[in-house]
């Protein structure tokens, strides 16, 4: 259905975006520290996003977001492929159906993704560092988008660099980057990634909660 096809459109954009990072660093972070073959237990389970009320998923090696909602259009937006039969929506192609509710001239249709955020490979790994997780994903051949995963009291905070201000940090406590647009890349130690978390780096994230 369009709808479906356009929510899926609009969630794919937005991971492409994801993918543009106002900072990378040249090495995985921290520096010099060890890569984690799993993620713990303590982590493992369903998280609900407050932003959204998506579910975020944490397993051994991957972090899923799942989509799951109603969405009321009219039926003059199915696409051609589909027809409205009485309370079910046909697939003329495939012969498929599902049941939708009518809400007046409209019909409410379920919408559900499924987006895999982060899986551990050679292009994503995980460190852990005082406490925090960071996620890091291959950029390029010589660059990493990091980002920062915190868990405490039944709460997931997932965070990323994104501010002017934290860029300016960066580029105090670290070698200044040559670039002069986004995304600017960095080479930070151990010791001045560090440095930069304590000092409200990652300042910026989504909540979710923890479903029992």
């Amino acid at each position: 259905m369009k709808q479906l096809k356009l929510f899926t459109t609009i969630v794919i954009m937005t991971s492409m975006l994801a993918c543009e990072p106002p900072v990378t660093f040249t090495e995985p972070q921290p520096a010099d520290t060890e890569n984690l073959l799993k993620f713990p237990d303590r982590l493992h389970g369903q998280y609900l996003s407050l932003a959204d009320s998506s579910v975020l998923v944490i397993g051994d090696k991957i972090i899923q977001r799942i989509y799951d909602f109603e969405q009321k259009i009219h039926p003059l937006q199915l696409d051609s492929n589909s027809k409205l039969s009485g309370d079910t929506v046909i697939n003329l192609i495939t012969g498929t159906r599902e049941f939708v509710k009518r809400e007046g001239d409209s019909i409410l249709v379920r919408i559900h993704y499924i987006d895999t955020l982060f899986q551990l490979d050679y292009d994503n790994v995980v460190r852990k560092f005082k406490g925090y997780y960071f996620l890091n994903k291959r950029y390029d051949k010589e660059s990493w988008e990091v980002k920062k995963l915190e868990f405490s009291k039944g709460k997931l905070v997932v965070s990323r660099i994104s501010t002017e201000l934290e860029i300016d940090k960066l580029k105090e406590i670290t070698e200044a980057p040559a670039d002069t647009i986004p995304p600017y890349k960095f080479t930070a130690s151990k010791k001045q990634f560090k440095e930069f978390v304590k000092n409200n780096g990652f300042s910026e994230g989504e909540t979710f909660v923890r479903l029992k």
